[in-house]
């Protein structure tokens, strides 16, 4: 338990900087395209969480590559790595979520305060009022962003232990299941069909579900990977 918590503060300073750069930028960004959008006065559409989901999937790569082999060093077993990873991914979810939830009713209420109506904020789900749909998409938001940190944290173990030519096959096995299932356009439409319809908390399952598989799957690759200083002996 020691070892978690140690591993837990490590990552939470180790990722601050990080997280909050990010943020950052983004809220940058936004208040720009805002204030473009505002200016042109054409129809603009801003996606908030997007780039929260790439951000994650980079950081949940490069977690792995730069904490494990420090985890190692510093003598904490590789289950307690696993796990602290584990209670970490979803703390930094929920933060994640909150602050993105939080820049989504700020930018709404912004927008409606200075009566502009042409620009529309992108999300998973859509609804009738803003306020309700920003509200709904919380567990789909929080989905996406562990399955892109997990996804992301995957790949890094495949990468760390067989370096960036085992990332590669990897990547390039799921880009042709991607490939073969837009192949298949019938079975591809019904898929997407049948998850759009899918209720708010059965999505939510369904993803995490995905994200808990990436997760588990990490620990076989895990529990058998070395640090830098074990392969140089």
């Amino acid at each position: 338990m020691k070892q978690i918590q140690a591993l837990l503060y490590f990552f939470t300073v180790d990722s601050r900087r990080t997280v909050t750069i990010f943020c950052s930028i983004l809220l940058l960004i936004i208040t720009i395209l805002a204030v473009l959008g505002a200016t042109v006065g054409d129809v603009m559409y801003i996606s908030i969480t997007a780039p929260a989901y790439i951000f994650m999937f980079i950081f949940g790569f490069r977690m792995i590559q730069e904490s494990l082999p420090f985890a190692i060093k510093r003598g904490a077993t590789r289950k307690s790595y696993h796990a602290a990873v584990g209670i970490f991914i979803l703390l930094i979810s929920l933060v994640m979520v909150m602050f993105l939830t939080a820049v989504q009713f700020v930018l709404y209420s912004v927008l409606r305060a200075v009566d502009i109506n042409n620009i529309n904020i992108l999300r998973p789900i859509a609804e009738n009022t803003v306020p309700k749909s920003i509200l709904y998409s919380l567990p789909l938001d929080y989905a996406f962003l562990l399955f892109f940190f997990a996804a992301g944290f995957f790949l890094g173990i495949i990468v760390y232990k067989y370096g960036f030519l085992g990332g590669a096959i990897v990547s390039g096995i799921a880009l042709i299941a991607l490939t073969v299932a837009a192949a298949s356009q019938d079975w591809l439409i019904d898929f997407l069909m049948w998850a759009q319809n899918l209720a708010i908390l059965p999505a939510f399952g369904l993803i995490a579900a995905i994200a808990i598989v990436c997760y588990t799957i990490s620990w076989f690759f895990i529990r058998t990977s070395t640090s830098i200083g074990e392969r140089a002996a």
